[in-house]
């Protein structure tokens, strides 16, 4: 419990996703530092940010469905 994968996804936002990984990836330690003061844990972990796609490939999947009832 080292390690912790944390996904990340932006709505509405203007910035770049890669910029906003970035500056996570960054601020890191800073937002290690913060959790560290809240939970009562033997190791703080390391985190690692992953952009998380999930909601781009629902609306994708959903434009399709929408596609081929239109097509009907």
């Amino acid at each position: 419990m080292k390690l912790a994968k944390v996904f990340v996804s932006f709505l509405e936002n203007k910035i770049p996703k890669k910029d906003l990984l970035t500056i996570l990836k960054v601020k890191k330690q800073h937002i290690r530092h913060l959790v560290s003061e809240k939970l009562a844990l033997k190791y703080t972990p390391q985190f690692r940010f992953f952009y998380d796609d999930t909601l781009e490939q629902a609306e994708h999947i959903d434009n399709l469905i929408e596609k081929i009832h239109k097509d009907d």
